[in-house]
């Protein structure tokens, strides 16, 4: 039989929403749950997998980030399969085939629900807010590129809308943000229009936003979801809230010594936190958190990042020759990434 089989405890997570892996997945048995966002109310949802039924296969034959987590709820058993293992076992196997159409196509009919709703309506206000909502659950996300699509789709039908003063502000956020620059502040629109319909004054957007930082960073980690938290340590990040971001980022490292999902994602955590005391010129705490980074996690993704940032940290204390020696170390790794550009800019504005 293809593929192997893989041993998860209760309480781990097989991938989170947002990785990219071409792994599929076969639950043997266990109890497996996978999470994510509803595009109708935005809030997370869950749907359990049955013994005999795969998942990750959308993300893994299309390439792209994985659209859940998927937590393991008791100790399980997974057959995991690479996309050419997949292949093969279905087209061999009509049962499996038979068992992979009806999975697939209770997923496709959970989606023509959804579409049959935007289309039933007979309300223009509820497309338009159910349309808008499309856009802020991406938004909120980072997809910015289906964010862009939803937002510009709304200002086509509904130019003088209810919200098309707010899908503008958010259409240039978001293409600013597809340009590497931050995403800026914007409002809760959904949750705080004034009595007209609209959006309240900068002030309603200042205390809306306040609202948030404090929840995330209050709100204790433990029972939460991680990744949610994540993405909003991020997103606080975009918005150059650097001390909140850096509050939510800390309160979730800490968190790590009791809570498996939090642990899975330390290596991420530890890697903001550096870009978050970077930000604020705390250079030495900056690469402390980066080589504790390293020195725990030497295979992690963001390595030559954190080799980089180690590199600019130096140079901004002044200390020339351990930059050096750290942006040659970004150099020397494999394979050549963006980074190694930046590094060698570095370099060239420290020779220079």
């Amino acid at each position: 039989m293809p593929g192997i089989l893989r041993n998860y405890k209760a309480g781990s997570i097989i991938y989170f929403i947002g990785d990219m892996g071409d792994e599929i997945y076969v639950l043997k048995s266990g109890a497996v749950k996978l999470e994510y966002h509803s595009i109708e109310t935005g809030e997370v949802t869950q749907e359990a997998i049955k013994n005999g039924e795969f998942f990750g296969v959308k993300s893994s034959l299309a390439k792209r980030p994985r659209e859940e987590t998927a937590h393991v709820i008791t100790d399980s058993q997974v057959l995991v399969l690479n996309a050419y293992e997949f292949e093969r076992l279905v087209t061999k196997n009509v049962g499996i085939i038979t068992q992979f159409l009806r999975v697939f196509s209770n997923q496709l009919r959970r989606m023509g629900k959804l579409a049959q709703s935007f289309l039933n309506h007979q309300s223009a206000g509820d497309n338009q807010g159910e349309l808008f909502k499309i856009g802020e659950y991406y938004l909120k996300n980072h997809k910015y590129k289906q964010a862009q699509y939803v937002y510009e789709t709304y200002l086509k039908h509904y130019a003088e809308g209810r919200y098309a003063a707010q899908a503008k502000e958010r259409l240039a956020s978001v293409k600013g943000a597809q340009e590497g620059k931050s995403l800026g502040a914007y409002s809760n629109v959904m949750d705080a229009p004034s009595s007209s319909g609209a959006v309240g004054g900068s002030a309603a957007v200042a205390a809306a936003q306040g609202s948030m930082a404090e929840t995330a960073v209050d709100e204790g980690a433990g029972g939460a979801d991680i990744a949610t938290k994540y993405y909003d340590a991020v997103s606080l990040f975009s918005q150059e809230r650097f001390e909140d971001a850096f509050r939510l980022f800390k309160q979730l490292h800490d968190s790590g010594a009791a809570d498996a999902g939090a642990r899975d994602y330390m290596p991420k955590i530890e890697f903001e936190m550096g870009r978050c005391l970077l930000a604020l010129k705390k250079h030495k705490e900056a690469i402390v958190i980066f080589t504790t980074m390293i020195k725990y996690y030497p295979k992690d993704e963001n390595l030559k990042e954190a080799l980089f940032n180690i590199g600019v940290s130096y140079k901004l204390q002044g200390n020339k020759d351990k930059a050096i020696l750290f942006f040659n170390k970004v150099l020397k790794m494999l394979p050549e990434g963006p980074v190694d550009r930046k590094a060698k800019k570095e370099l060239s504005s420290i020779k220079g």
